[in-house]
C-alpha cells in the first residue's frame, strides 16, 4: 500500500516514529500498516459514524492498562482493584476515512485520558487536551469538567488518515484524569455544495498498545509495538466543553551552535547541547545508527530539571510525549553503533502570539529585563498559565497567573487565556466549597477577576464568576473571629518565597502571615463590591459592610504606635508574643488604603528603603511594592531604581527569569523560568507611556509620556483596536499613535 502521505514497510517491521531517509520535513512521519502476524483491514469508504464514543483497549486483552489516578497525588487515594491495576501505557489509535470529494475544510473536536497528541495525513495537529485547572488539594474524585480540543483543517485530497496516541497515567500537576483510559475524536468534514459528513471514534478504529513507552519518560525503539486490534467504546459519558482558548502553537527549535544539528556519537561519549533561550518544549531527536542515551535537560547551568532515556533505532525520529524546560540537554550515549549520528532539536509549545509589544530604550538593563520577563511569560502560556514549565503546577497558583495577566496587557495583549483561567478557578471554587489550597491567592483571584473584565470589557465573565465568589467570601467569613479580622483560616499561605525566623513564608504561622492575609481580604472584599454594585447584585451591600468592618480592626490588631509601622501578625503559640516587622502587610496597608495617605507614604518610602532593617523581598511581592509606589505617584522617585533590582540576575542568564533573589533555603535552586517575577514587563511600558485605562475595553485612555531618567525610549503595546506605539526623545516631543476606535486623551505631566 502507497500513497502521498504513507509509505508501507516490511512485514516485521515495528517503527512508527521512523522517517523515510528521502524525506526531510521532521513532522512528516509515516504510519505503520504491517506487522509480522496481522494485516491491518481498510474501513469501507464512507463508512463513518455519526457520533463518537469514547474508546479505548480492550479490556479483555488489556485488563492491566484501563484505570489510573484522577491526579498525579491521587496515587494513595484511590481504591485498589487487583484486576485493573494502575499502570502507565501508551495506546494508538488508527483510522482511514475516505470520502467521495474533497472537503474544504474538516473539524475536529478531539480529547484524551491522560494526555494526546495526533497526525492527519503525516502531519502532527496538536496535542492536549486543554487543561482542566484544579488544586493542590487533595481531591477526592476527579474533576466534574474537562475540555476538547478543536482544531480545523483544510484535506490535499479525499482522504484523512488519523494516527493518535493517548497516555495514560497523569504525570504532572497539570494533568488530570476520569480515572479510565480513552481516546475521542468526532469531526465533520464541509464540502462546497453545503452538505455535511460526520464521523467519529468508535469500533471500526484500531488500537494497540506501543511497548515502545514502558514507562514514563522512556522510549525503547527496538521494542514492538503489539498487533492492531479493534478499539472498544468505554460508555463513558463524561460531558465535554469546547475549550474557548486558542489550540497551542508548536514549533521547531535547533541547537544554538548550528554545527550541533547532526553529532557523530560514540559510546561512553558525554555531549553538551545547548540552547538560546530556555524552552516550554518536547523533546525531538532523529538517528542514523543505533543507539542507547540518558538525556538530562537543565535551564542554566549544572542543575538538571528533568530526564529521558531513549533506544533508538538506524531512521527513528523520536518525539517525547513530556514537555521540559530546556535551555540545554546533556546527552550520555550509553552505548552507540559505529557511525552513528544523532539530530537533537525541541518543539517549543507556547499559546498563539498573533501581536507583541515591544520596548528599546537607552539603557540596556531596562531593555534586558523587559526583554526577558516577556520571553519568560510566553514559554509559561500553555492550555494554562504555568508558574514555569520546569514546576508546571496548578491553577491554585493564582498569585503568579495575576502577574502574569498584567505582565501580558503590555507583551501580548491577548487575555483570552487569563479569562479562561479565571472561569476555571471559579469553577474549582464552586465545586469545592470556595476553598483552594493557598488562602491568599484565592483571594487575589477577585483581583485578576476584576483587572480581566475591566481590560476585555466583557461583562458576562463577572457573572460566570458570581456563585464562586459568594462561596468565597462566605467562607472566610467563617475565619472572622470577635476581633473582627480573619483568626482561624486553614492556613496563612502564600506570603513570599522567603524564610523568617526559620519559618517558611510559603507556610507560614499566624504571626508571621496574618496581616498579609487579612490586607489580601480587605481588597477582595472591595473589589467583589465594586463587581457587585457595577452590576447590581444585592450582595454588594454585604460585601461593602464587611470591607468597612475590617478596616479598623486591621489597624487596631496590627498597627504597632511605637514602631510606627504594622506587624505581621498575633502570636498564637502560648506562652510567646512574638511581633515580626516585615515589608508584606506593610507594602500591602498602603497599596490597599487601609491607612491614610500620609502614613500610606512614609510606609512605602520604607519598603522601598534598601537601608532599612528590614528583610529584602523576592521579586514575586515586588509586583506589590510597585503597585504602590505608582499609586502614591511616587515612580519618578523610587520606580525605576527598584525595576533596576532585577538587572543582576539578567546579566547573569540571559536565558530566562530567575525564579528569586535571595534563596530561601540553602539547598534550594532557583529555576530560570519563572514569570512570577516579571513584573517590569508590566511596569515599564506602562509607566513610560502614562497608560490608564479610563472605561473598559480600552474604549477610552489616558497617556502622559515620561522618560524618567531614560534619554530615549520607543514603547509599543497590543490592544484589541490594534498597536499603540510611544516615542520620547530628549528635548522633543513625544510621538504617540493610538489606533482607530480608541478614545483618548493626553494627560498632564506633573
Amino acid at each position: 500500500m502507497c500513497n502521498r502521505q504513507f509509505c508501507a514497510v516490511a512485514p516485521g517491521t515495528f517503527l512508527f516514529e521512523s522517517l523515510q531517509k528521502r524525506l526531510t520535513k521532521p513532522e512528516l512521519f509515516f504510519i505503520i500498516i504491517h506487522n509480522n502476524t496481522t494485516e491491518i483491514d481498510r474501513v469501507q469508504d464512507g463508512d463513518v459514524s455519526m457520533h463518537a464514543k469514547w474508546i479505548w483497549l480492550d479490556s479483555n486483552r488489556y485488563p492491566e492498562y484501563q484505570k489510573t489516578y484522577f491526579g498525579c497525588e491521587a496515587e494513595d487515594k484511590m481504591p485498589k482493584d487487583p484486576k485493573f491495576p494502575y499502570n502507565y501505557c501508551v495506546a494508538d489509535f488508527f483510522r482511514r476515512i475516505v470520502f467521495d470529494a474533497k472537503p474544504e475544510r474538516v473539524e475536529l473536536r478531539v480529547s484524551g485520558d491522560t494526555v494526546f497528541r495526533f497526525w492527519v495525513n503525516g502531519k502532527f495537529v496538536g496535542l492536549g487536551p486543554v487543561c482542566a485547572g484544579g488544586d493542590f488539594l487533595g481531591r477526592k474524585e476527579p474533576l466534574t469538567w474537562y475540555y476538547a480540543n478543536n482544531y480545523t483543517l483544510k484535506p490535499d485530497g479525499c482522504e484523512l488518515n488519523i494516527f493518535a496516541q493517548v497516555r495514560l497515567k497523569p504525570l504532572m500537576l497539570t494533568e488530570f484524569s476520569r480515572c479510565q483510559g480513552g481516546f475521542y475524536l468526532a469531526g465533520r468534514a464541509i464540502f462546497a455544495d453545503g452538505k455535511v459528513t460526520e464521523f467519529g471514534t468508535d469500533e471500526s478504529w484500531r488500537a494497540r498498545r506501543n511497548g515502545r513507552y514502558p514507562e514514563p519518560c522512556t522510549y525503547d525503539g527496538e521494542a514492538c509495538p503489539d498487533a492492531w486490534f479493534p478499539a472498544v467504546p468505554t460508555g463513558d459519558e463524561r460531558a465535554l466543553t469546547d475549550a474557548p482558548i486558542k489550540m497551542l502553537t508548536i514549533e521547531p527549535v535547533y541547537p544554538q551552535n548550528p554545527v550541533q544539528r547532526e553529532i557523530a556519537i560514540r559510546s561512553g561519549e558525554v555531549v553538551d547541547v545547548p540552547f538560546d533561550m530556555v524552552y516550554s518544549a518536547n523533546l525531538g531527536i532523529s538517528c542514523r545508527g543505533r543507539c542507547d542515551l540518558h538525556i538530562d535537560f537543565y535551564e542554566d547551568g549544572p542543575i538538571y530539571s528533568s530526564a529521558e532515556n531513549i533506544v533508538l533505532t538506524d531512521g527513528d525520529v523520536y518525539r517525547s510525549i513530556r514537555m521540559h524546560s530546556v535551555g540545554g540537554m546533556r546527552i550520555t550515549v550509553n552505548s552507540a553503533g559505529e557511525g552513528t549520528v544523532i539530530s537533537p532539536m525541541l518543539w517549543f509549545n507556547h499559546y498563539p502570539t498573533d501581536h507583541e509589544g515591544s520596548l528599546t530604550t537607552s539603557d540596556r538593563d531596562i531593555d534586558e529585563i523587559y526583554r526577558l520577563c516577556k520571553w519568560t511569560l510566553k514559554i509559561c502560556r500553555q492550555t494554562i498559565h504555568l508558574d514555569s514549565p520546569k514546576h508546571q503546577e496548578l491553577l491554585a497558583c493564582t498569585g503568579d497567573y495575576y502577574i502574569e495577566t498584567l505582565m501580558t496587557l503590555f507583551t501580548y495583549g491577548d487575555l483570552s487565556l487569563s479569562r479562561e483561567d479565571v472561569v476555571r478557578t471559579g469553577k474549582w471554587l464552586c465545586q469545592n466549597g470556595g476553598r483552594m489550597f493557598h488562602t491568599t491567592y484565592s483571594l487575589i483571584w477577585v483581583q485578576m477577576l476584576k483587572t480581566v473584565w475591566q481590560y476585555t470589557g466583557d461583562d458576562s465573565l463577572p457573572g460566570e464568576c458570581r456563585k464562586a465568589m459568594n462561596l468565597l467570601f462566605d467562607l472566610f467569613e467563617t475565619y472572622v473571629g470577635e476581633s473582627g479580622v480573619i483568626e482561624n483560616p486553614p492556613d496563612y499561605m502564600f506570603v513570599d518565597w522567603m524564610v523568617t525566623d526559620g519559618y517558611t513564608l510559603h507556610h507560614p504561622p499566624r504571626y508571621l502571615g496574618q496581616t498579609v492575609l487579612n490586607a489580601f481580604w480587605y481588597k477582595a472584599l472591595t473589589d467583589g463590591a465594586e463587581l457587585a454594585e457595577y452590576f447590581g447584585w444585592e450582595e454588594g451591600e454585604k460585601w461593602r459592610t464587611r470591607a468597612a468592618a475590617v478596616l479598623p480592626a486591621f489597624n487596631r490588631c496590627f498597627y504597632d504606635e511605637a514602631r510606627g509601622m504594622y506587624f505581621e501578625g498575633i502570636d498564637d503559640e502560648p506562652g510567646k508574643n512574638r511581633r515580626s516587622f516585615a515589608r508584606y502587610g506593610n507594602i500591602l496597608a498602603a497599596l490597599y488604603g487601609l491607612c491614610d495617605k500620609e502614613r500610606a507614604l512614609r510606609l512605602v518610602r520604607m519598603a522601598a528603603d534598601d537601608d532599612t532593617d528590614l528583610k529584602p523581598i523576592q521579586p514575586y511581592f515586588m509586583n506589590f511594592l510597585l503597585q504602590a509606589v505608582e499609586r502614591y505617584g511616587l515612580f519618578d522617585e523610587l520606580g525605576m531604581k527598584l525595576i533596576r533590582k532585577w538587572a543582576p540576575s539578567t546579566r547573569a542568564c540571559v536565558k530566562g527569569l530567575q525564579e528569586g533573589w535571595y534563596a530561601p533555603e540553602e539547598s534550594y535552586s532557583f529555576d530560570h523560568s519563572h514569570a512570577w517575577g516579571g513584573c517590569p514587563a508590566y511596569f515599564i511600558p506602562r509607566m513610560l507611556t502614562g497608560f490608564t485605562l479610563l472605561e473598559n475595553g480600552y474604549k477610552k485612555i489616558r497617556l502622559t509620556p515620561k522618560r524618567f531618567d531614560l534619554d530615549f525610549a520607543e514603547v509599543s503595546f497590543p490592544t484589541p483596536y490594534g498597536e499603540i506605539r510611544v516615542v520620547q526623545r530628549k528635548g522633543e516631543t513625544p510621538q504617540i499613535t493610538v489606533p482607530a476606535g480608541i478614545d483618548w486623551e493626553l494627560g498632564d505631566e506633573k
